[in-house]
């Protein structure tokens, strides 16, 4: 099942990230807003709280924990695949029941730069459903 086809059956989207991939899941969640797909980011502000309270390894899971359920998404954004707050948030996702999308950059063999563009085709090729 490609990644649009994953988007269109989710009830709703979650999309994290860290640095540049955390800018790039808020341009994502706008694409796909503008598709009227119910998408969401977790905000500065409560990262930066679920952070302080919990630990930065776990303040993505701690968030998807509360808001997610099964037949939601988790689009997870990394550049080197090795961010534990991210692979803390897509093992909680997984064990809820949710549907996970990793797109992670070097593993594939990418360069950070190549990493972060191959992100925003995420948003601008599922803005092909407008």
């Amino acid at each position: 099942m490609t990644l649009s086809d994953r988007i269109k059956v989710a009830k709703r989207t979650y999309v994290i990230g860290n640095g540049g991939s955390y800018a790039n899941s808020f341009h994502i969640v706008n694409d796909l807003l503008s598709c009227g797909v119910r998408a969401y980011c977790l905000d500065p502000a409560t990262l930066t709280a679920f952070s302080n309270d919990h630990g930065y390894e776990e303040a993505f899971a701690r968030w998807i924990h509360i808001v997610g359920e099964p037949m939601d998404l988790l689009i997870a954004l990394s550049g080197s695949g090795k961010s534990k707050n991210i692979l803390n948030a897509v093992a909680t996702a997984k064990s809820m029941g949710m549907d996970v999308w990793e797109e992670y950059g070097i593993p594939q063999g990418l360069n950070m730069q190549e990493a972060e563009e191959k992100q925003l085709k995420i948003g601008h090729e599922f803005l092909k459903c407008a």
